[in-house]
């Protein structure tokens, strides 16, 4: 059998990527390793690198490193661009509250929201009882949506509710119908639903308060005992335009060598506060689309060097029709 060629190996290697300097949309919107490396690589590469099998489900949570950060609008693009180039069911858990949740950005197709379906878990068995606590959005990306009324913060933060046992339970729930689980957590939650991650990706804003976020929100995760996940998360600067190239490249510093990659991602009026006020990751400009696609990949590129989590070799044992991937 011949062995893999070179770009093959490359996608295997997420941490031999970054962008290109040579000018073009990865001035902007680049791959950075976290390790001080630099070596460049094309878009297909990312592509390639987004649609990579790997075994069982992964969940991964997203965590602004400040207030305004962009931490629901990149949970959102990041699973509308899993869910578009993957053949796998991809969900977004909007756990947050608030105007501008993730759940604030699409059409909802129903009422239903995180807390219904909590409330709701033991009579969820199959995936068309699931899909009708969801949103699927054109990208086929699916959405739990959060409650939009003024208590939706208080019940976020109401263990009877929200208890371990059953935040627990529902992720296995997901795990079950979907092969992604992207997660946007309150900050009420956010220590919470750490220990459920397989994947962190960490969002801080290209502005000059983010160099002391990055380091204060690496001092919290180590902390609360996160320091693997923290060593194995990617960290996006949002918002990168030239005038705040300085502030991006001292946040970067912070970062370099203490997770595995950085991602730039470049201005976007549609995303920002104020913009569009339901995203259609169709009208990004190609930048915006690109760096989303290299988010993407090197997230999942992570996955193929993790073990499959003990309780996912019991899906083996479900009866057909409800393991993920089965439609």
């Amino acid at each position: 059998m011949p062995g893999p060629r070179a770009g093959e190996a490359r996608v295997r290697r997420v941490e031999s990527v970054v962008g290109r300097d040579s000018g073009g949309w990865r001035r902007v919107a680049r791959v950075v390793v976290g390790g001080n490396g630099v070596r460049g690589d094309g878009s297909e590469i990312d592509e390639a690198r987004a649609r990579s099998v790997f075994s069982g489900s992964r969940r991964i949570v997203v965590l602004g490193c400040t207030g305004g950060a962009g931490q629901s609008t990149t949970a959102l693009m990041l699973g509308h661009t899993l869910a578009h180039y993957r053949d796998d069911r991809v969900v977004a858990v909007d756990a947050s509250s608030g105007a501008s949740t993730l759940s604030s950005r699409i059409e909802p197709e129903t009422p239903e929201t995180l807390t219904s379906l909590l409330a709701g878990l033991p009579q969820v068995g199959g995936y068309l009882r699931m899909r009708g606590y969801t949103t699927r959005t054109s990208s086929g990306l699916e959405v739990v949506g959060a409650d939009g009324d003024a208590e939706a913060e208080q019940r976020l933060a109401d263990r009877s509710l929200f208890s371990d046992d059953r935040l627990g339970d529902a992720l296995a729930l997901l795990d079950r119908h979907y092969k992604l689980t992207v997660i946007d957590p309150a900050a009420a939650l956010a220590a919470r639903v750490l220990p459920y991650a397989d994947q962190l990706v960490l969002v801080v804003p290209a502005s000059e308060e983010a160099p002391e976020a990055v380091g204060m929100t690496y001092e919290w995760l180590d902390g609360h005992g996160c320091a693997d996940l923290r060593r194995r998360a990617v960290m996006v600067v949002n918002g990168v335009s030239r005038r705040s190239m300085p502030d991006v490249e001292q946040a970067e510093a912070v970062a370099s060598g203490r997770c595995r990659a950085i991602v730039r991602v470049p201005w976007e009026d549609d995303l920002a506060p104020g913009g569009v006020e339901v995203v259609d990751p169709g009208r990004l400009r190609t930048a915006g689309r690109r760096a989303y696609l290299a988010l993407a990949g090197v997230v999942v590129a992570g996955f193929a060097a993790q073990r499959i989590r003990p309780s996912e070799e019991e899906l083996a044992s479900d009866p057909p029709g409800t393991r993920i991937g089965e439609r």
